[in-house]
């Protein structure tokens, strides 16, 4: 029970003051089973203490006996438990004690104190001597000594507790409606929360009970963050079995890459979560699921902003792609719908000039020059002639193109059609995004690869054919054979 009550102690801030009240009571009504217990044996001690008082009498002895004074106190002192502290169990028993001692003086001086007229008062103090030493004659000394009669008191008491225990935490409770109810639990909600939303949608009939029952189980801090499928007719302790050790599909955490394909995404999910990737992809181009989300696009490639998302386990394709798509939607605020508008370009061709900026560079202080770079060329109705469009055609792996690859006839092949492709080749991050709205102002039509992950512009031909030749060369001398 100590333990019981320390715990209540650290939920008593989580807890309503209904919840409190309903705890006092049922506290309330445990002490007042102990003092039942307790009134009868302090009535049999002060009886034997009589006794004692009369046969040190007979024997010519003092009522008054330091020594054994201090051997009860050594031993009273070993029953102890907590919370109870040495100094206050010293106090309680200094009074009984006192209080044994003035009785036994009263005794003495007035004879039977005790009236033969209150049933069973008198009868008490005939007891015989002889009749006390044969109530247990193998019994040892200092070994406790319980009658019958409180034997079986105790014996009630305990059955009547196990019984409603029984009762209150073990039997079945129902609720209303369809079984199973799915019933999920958010990364750090307090048993407190839990506790209420259980009780609002019926599946347990008393929060008090739950609460008791997580402390007994102690469980306050160890239930899971998951998503449980609840079957009707679970006892308290079951339904916190559920929760610590039942099957759920849990709250996973799952990272979604600068510039990373919708088919990358569709894989991820399903070996992380175990969603099904190819109706993923049928969603991600689905006109009326796009339509539902508010997008004005034929896909949702470029849309799948890169982040770090909580999903849960076996979620359908619609929920999954509903939670990624809402990072895009509040990271694409009214500053920047109005940014599109100022740069001429539709929402969806700022976002696939920032996938194929992404496609280009890793270099965060590159990324606004080459966005400048490939407006300048739609400006003046220059090809594009990116190669991150040409590499989403061969979606297995990345490779180095050849010239053979820049002759496919595909709309995404901008070394053959002139303007940008139908879409986002990728889902490009925030950086790249930001970019392809504050391109750099500059007059760059070319740049190409320096050999250090960057890149070197130019403004005309000549000078990006002289810059070409030299990343060649460099290439020849550190190519690995």
């Amino acid at each position: 029970m100590e333990n019981i009550l320390n715990k209540i102690e650290n939920e008593l801030n989580s807890l309503s003051t209904k919840e409190r009240e309903e705890i006092l009571k049922k506290l309330r009504e445990e002490v007042d089973e102990i003092d039942k217990l307790i009134v009868p044996l302090l009535s049999k001690r002060t009886l034997y203490s009589v006794m004692i008082g009369r046969v040190k009498r007979a024997m010519n002895l003092p009522t008054y006996s330091p020594e054994r004074e201090k051997e009860i106190s050594k031993k009273i002192n070993t029953y102890r438990n907590e919370p109870l502290s040495k100094e206050a169990l010293l106090r309680i028993y200094e009074r009984i004690i006192d209080e044994s001692r003035a009785i036994q003086k009263e005794e003495a001086n007035r004879g039977n104190i005790f009236n033969p007229a209150i049933a069973g008062s008198a009868a008490k103090m005939k007891v015989g001597f002889k009749k006390l030493f044969r109530a247990n004659p193998k019994k040892k000394t200092g070994r406790f000594h319980i009658s019958k009669k409180d034997f079986l008191i105790l014996l009630f008491f305990f059955l009547t507790f196990l019984g409603l225990f029984y009762y209150t935490f073990f039997t079945p409770n129902y609720y209303k409606g369809n079984s199973p109810i799915r019933f999920e639990i958010s990364k750090g909600e307090s048993l407190s929360s839990i506790t209420d939303r259980l009780y609002q949608i019926g599946i347990i009939p008393s929060k008090t009970n739950m609460m008791i029952a997580a402390i007994i189980y102690g469980a306050e801090r160890r239930i899971r963050a998951a998503r449980y499928n609840i079957p009707n007719g679970l006892s308290y302790l079951e339904l916190l079995d559920l929760f610590l050790y039942g099957e759920a599909d849990f709250l996973r955490k799952i990272t979604i890459y600068d510039g990373a394909t919708s088919w990358w995404i569709a894989s991820k999910l399903k070996n992380d979560l175990v969603i099904d990737s190819l109706q993923v992809m049928k969603l991600i181009k689905n006109i009326n699921f796009i339509d539902s989300l508010g997008y004005s696009t034929s896909s949702l490639e470029g849309y799948l902003l890169p982040d770090t998302y909580y999903i849960y386990e076996k979620s359908s394709p619609e929920e999954a792609l509903k939670i990624i798509a809402q990072g895009f939607r509040k990271f694409f605020t009214d500053s920047l719908k109005q940014k599109a508008k100022t740069l001429g370009y539709s929402v969806n061709d700022i976002l696939t000039v920032a996938s194929i900026v992404e496609g280009e560079t890793n270099k965060l202080e590159e990324m606004p020059v080459i966005a400048g770079v490939y407006y300048n060329r739609l400006k003046i109705g220059m090809k594009l002639q990116a190669d991150p469009t040409v590499q989403y055609l061969h979606r297995e792996e990345w490779r180095r193109l050849n010239y053979q690859d820049l002759r496919v006839d595909n709309p995404y092949n901008t070394y053959r059609y002139f303007g940008l492709p139908p879409g986002p080749i990728n889902n490009p991050g925030r950086e790249a995004i930001m970019a392809a709205f504050y391109p750099a102002n500059h007059k760059y039509l070319y740049f190409v690869a320096d050999g250090n992950g960057g890149h070197k512009f130019s403004v005309t031909y000549s000078q990006h054919l002289r810059l070409a030749k030299k990343y060649r060369e460099w290439l020849k001398t550190h190519s690995v054979n």
